[in-house]
């Protein structure tokens, strides 16, 4: 495979990532400047300790014929297809933990008053912990079922948002089991981040990031007993929550 090839490859890699993955959209990431580490500082205040860089891995195999062909459209539809997965390995293993350790857990009976109503609390939460920038809201998808109601004449997602102070939203299909009963995170921020653009955002003002050695990518790993090539799409990551004040969940039952 020319290097150039190899360049568009990754390139598809980090496109892709950033597309699907709903961590990467919601959460800021910082490069910790070496790709061998295995370990950083966890970023808490008071009880600072020190967490363990993950790698998550997909290796797959592509043909001669697909990495050389005169155009690279056979390569890239293998990269990104792989890559998509990818972003769904990374998204279950981090968002149910953002659920788990919101330090406050609020029941809800599903009606629109009673959404309303706790969203309101968990914004309190989050803003008394000095996060008191629109949150971001996400939720799976019995709860956004619910919280897109229609009542008198009108959908109840605007109002509710409104209400919470919501300006980001996105939906996962396994934020917490079970999957059957409304799961929702309110995730407190200090700076205004809109929908999707937490990779621009600085993340040492928030209060979960993302710290990452090495980012969304891929690697050549050789030739295989069958002719084929080897390649792993790969990212080795910690999540950092590094102030559980600025996370509130909303749950049914």
């Amino acid at each position: 495979m020319s290097a150039e090839r190899f360049a568009l490859a990754n390139q598809a890699v980090r496109e892709t990532f950033a597309q699907c993955s709903i961590v990467w959209q919601a959460i800021p990431q910082w490069d910790v400047g070496d790709p061998g580490q295995i370990t950083v500082a966890d970023g808490k205040f008071i009880t600072s300790g020190f967490v363990p860089l993950t790698l998550q891995q997909l290796p797959f195999q592509i043909t001669l014929a697909q990495a050389n062909a005169p155009t690279p459209d056979a390569l890239l539809t293998e990269v990104m297809a792989r890559t998509k997965v990818l972003a769904r390995i990374f998204d279950n293993a981090i968002l149910p933990q953002l659920y788990t350790n919101a330090t406050l857990s609020l029941p809800t009976n599903n009606t629109s008053t009673d959404l309303l109503n706790k969203l309101i609390l968990a914004r309190a939460h989050v803003e008394d912990g000095g996060y008191r920038a629109p949150s971001c809201l996400i939720t799976n998808t019995v709860g956004l079922t619910n919280l897109n109601q229609f009542s008198g004449g009108t959908f109840t997602l605007e109002p509710l948002q409104a209400a919470g102070n919501i300006n980001a939203l996105h939906r996962s299909t396994r934020l917490n089991a079970p999957d059957t009963d409304t799961r929702i995170v309110v995730l407190g921020r200090r700076r205004r981040i809109p929908q999707g653009a937490a990779p621009e955002a600085s993340p040492g003002e928030e209060p979960v990031d993302v710290a990452v050695s090495v980012p969304p990518s891929l690697e050549i790993d050789g030739e295989t007993g069958a002719g084929n090539i080897r390649l792993t799409a790969r990212i080795r990551y910690a999540l950092r929550i590094t102030d559980d004040l600025g996370l509130a969940n909303i749950h049914h039952p």
